[in-house]
């Protein structure tokens, strides 16, 4: 069973969506997937909720006591393939035991100067977490997702994205500011949606198939050099 955690001090960088997006991308692959809710707006679980109905081979849960995530990845651990944990902040109590049961780390981080100094010090927790363990060779990799990326940038995204490849390791493929995640908002998982429009009646819907096969396939992709990072 693989474990992905997000960290990440700011709100606003697209933490929730990413997890999404990389749960159902290991869906999608056949994995079955346990996504957990540890952010206190709990944005994860509610989506789940209000779709008000089962996702085939993805479970969505929450979390509010640290000390019960043990439990609940061991209970995960007699069917789940992957675990997505979906949380807020770096540091503390919270930190210290998420890094303790995660196979990766990665944090999300918009491309502007703001989000370069916040992911410094995520990044800096956790160098500071890998002096103090006793074996630095079994802390998770860490790495950063460039998030909410447009399909143009300006200078300054450019400029930004640049800072935060020379001073952090870097996932290749951007997470793109897509439309297509405001629809799963509504309707449910990518993978889902990319099937629907597909094979929808209507014409011109099925030429919209491909913009959800396209966020779908960035996503797989995400995921495969996140594991790719050790």
């Amino acid at each position: 069973m693989i474990v992905i955690t997000a960290l990440s001090r700011k709100g606003g960088s697209g933490k929730t969506t990413l997890m999404r997006a990389l749960a159902d991308a290991a869906v999608s692959n056949g994995h079955e997937t346990l996504a957990i809710d540890a952010d206190p707006q709990k944005a994860l679980f509610r989506w789940h909720q209000d779709l008000g109905r089962e996702t085939p081979g993805l479970t969505v849960k929450e979390l509010d006591d640290p000390n019960a995530l043990e439990a609940m990845l061991d209970e995960a651990e007699k069917t789940a393939a992957y675990v997505f944990i979906d949380t807020l902040g770096a540091g503390g109590m919270w930190a210290d035991i998420l890094v303790e049961q995660s196979n990766f780390l990665i944090c999300p981080m918009m491309p502007s100067e703001t989000d370069v100094k916040i992911t410094r010090d995520t990044y800096q927790y956790y160098r500071r977490a890998c002096e103090a363990a006793d074996d630095p060779s079994l802390m998770p990799p860490f790495s950063v997702v460039l998030t909410r990326m447009p399909s143009k940038p300006t200078k300054s995204m450019v400029l930004a994205a640049q800072a935060a490849f020379e001073a952090f390791p870097v996932i290749d493929e951007m997470f793109l500011d897509r439309a297509q995640h405001g629809d799963v908002d509504r309707e449910g998982p990518m993978h889902e949606l990319a099937e629907k429009r597909r094979n929808d009646p209507n014409a011109l819907m099925r030429g919209h198939a491909r913009y959800y096969l396209d966020a779908l396939r960035e996503a797989r992709t995400i995921l495969e050099q996140i594991e790719a990072s050790q």
